[in-house]
């Protein structure tokens, strides 16, 4: 109650121009869950959970529950369902907005679909935005979802609570469908969940999905960042004497009225991922990344926009027409300010490959008509050439274009490489967004396209869960982060 009226309170003290847009990007967070049975109709609908994390604060967490068991290859012989226990895998998925909007709501056509097809649990995050919240926010309540899902034992506060109410979740609709059976006295029809009595997270079939700035996010999830040195010597507010313990209001944007501020890590530490290795847990984690948000330093209406896939000529002086800014412009320096831009959390494709975790296998979707393709395309370059390659589909017919299925599984499972690799598939003619798009405003090639990438994406997260990192050494220490180099201004992405 005292923290409602806290934020209430913290409304009424911001800027105008500020307060109305706040509004307007705040109402989709309390759309009722109702409204899913007619964008979702296919279910299974989600139910909400207050997880506990740091802070004494708590996180909503959508959880879709498949409604039967999934039997996926498996190389180790494994059953779905043993002995009463039903083990399902799990995928944690962040929704996009910019940091600024948006909510698991409309993630739910994808997570039911996952659910359905996978046969997985998918927790959708209602991560905190701005301007109530402000970076790293959002990372640290997607961290503290991760280390609950990993909490297999049940040690922390936040992995019990997960448990618990997904058991009392099952619990429940067990004794709906048993009702429903005795009413229509169909005593021979046989449950989906007959025989089961246990439901049991398996972290070790875990992945990760992320769309535009939830794809920031998850990113974030399989990286460990490194400490920001020339962030430091180029920003006042990155100094870690003044960072320690408490943070300093110039740390966050000078558009907001005081208030409790979210700290900062210290930028002269790692900031490492939560994840355990790969010597300790060699099976692959499909990474799926829908057009994510790599490069915080230039705001949307600063970013160069050039045709796919020659994004990066260098021959091209062709200036580009200034563009206004537009909500995203100027909402997002009340979640990031200016001068924190650059650290390695906010932009996660300027730290090096390196200190990505190595069991990761990426799938990373493009669409033409974005406004981060070419950040995404200076990204792909810098993965590749630290050997984090795989199968590109382009879609646009040229010769020898990968369809995204015959072909690239081979490719993309090469056992003798070292990480898990990046598969890419641009999406031509496509906008920002349009995997979420309700049916009615795509077009024919938009809804063809997004038939096509999530088949592609659920035979990709089937391929990875069966492959594990081949570890030369295990047992042996993890490579050290490498320090973030960075210009130390902006100067495009060319």
């Amino acid at each position: 109650m005292q923290s409602s009226l806290h934020s209430i309170s913290y409304f009424f003290h911001l800027p105008f121009h500020i307060q109305w847009r706040t509004a307007l990007v705040q109402i989709p967070r309390y759309v009722p869950l109702s409204i899913l049975h007619i964008t979702s109709p296919k279910g299974p609908q989600p139910f909400v959970i207050a997880l506990p994390s740091r802070k004494n604060d708590v996180i909503p967490i959508y959880v879709f529950v498949p409604p039967a068991p999934v039997q996926l290859e498996d190389q180790d012989g494994q059953k779905v369902v043993e002995n009463g226990e039903w083990k399902v895998p799990v995928v944690l998925d962040f929704h996009g907005g910019g940091f600024i909007m948006g909510s698991p709501l409309e993630q739910a056509p994808y997570a039911a679909m996952v659910s359905r097809e996978l046969g997985a649990v998918v927790i959708s995050v209602s991560y905190r935005i701005g301007p109530f919240s402000q970076f790293p926010a959002a990372i640290h309540d997607g961290e503290d979802v991760l280390s609950a899902i990993l909490d297999q034992g049940g040690q922390s506060k936040a992995g019990r609570v997960l448990r618990t109410e997904i058991q009392r979740y099952l619990t429940m609709r067990k004794a709906e469908v048993k009702k429903k059976k005795k009413a229509k006295n169909e005593q021979s029809t046989v449950s989906h969940l007959e025989g089961i009595d246990r439901i049991t997270l398996d972290p070790t079939r875990l992945a990760i999905s992320g769309f535009s700035s939830g794809g920031n996010i998850a990113l974030n999830m399989i990286m460990s960042a490194p400490p920001c040195a020339q962030l430091i010597a180029t920003s006042p507010t990155c100094d870690s004497s003044r960072l320690r313990g408490m943070s300093t209001p110039d740390t966050f944007s000078p558009l907001l009225p005081p208030r409790a501020h979210t700290q900062l890590d210290d930028p002269h530490q790692d900031w490492p991922t939560v994840l355990p290795s790969p010597e300790e847990q060699p099976r692959m984690i499909p990474l799926l990344l829908f057009y994510p948000s790599l490069d915080a330093r230039a705001l949307p209406h600063e970013r160069p926009m050039k045709p796919l896939p020659n994004a990066l000529k260098g021959d091209d002086k062709k200036p580009h027409k200034q563009r206004r800014p537009g909500l995203f412009s100027i909402m997002g320096p009340t979640y990031l300010p200016k001068k924190l831009r650059a650290h390695p959390r906010a932009s996660p494709g300027l730290v090096h490959p390196d200190n990505l975790q190595k069991n990761a296998a990426i799938f990373l979707v493009l669409p033409e008509k974005d406004t981060l393709a070419v950040q995404s395309d200076v990204w792909v370059d810098k993965m590749n050439t630290s050997g984090w390659n795989g199968p590109a589909r382009f879609g646009d017919g040229r010769e020898n274009d990968w369809n995204g299925h015959s072909g690239g599984g081979d490719a993309s499972m090469d056992r003798s490489r070292e990480n898990g690799g990046l598969e890419i598939w641009h999406a031509p003619m496509c906008r920002h967004g349009w995997t979420q798009f309700p049916e009615p405003v795509l077009g024919k090639h938009e809804k063809k396209e997004r038939l096509l990438v999530f088949a592609r994406m659920l035979d990709f997260v089937k391929d990875n869960w069966n492959r594990k990192l081949e570890i030369d050494n295990p047992g042996s220490p993890s490579q050290e982060t490498r320090p973030l180099e960075k210009p130390a201004r902006f100067s495009g992405l060319n």
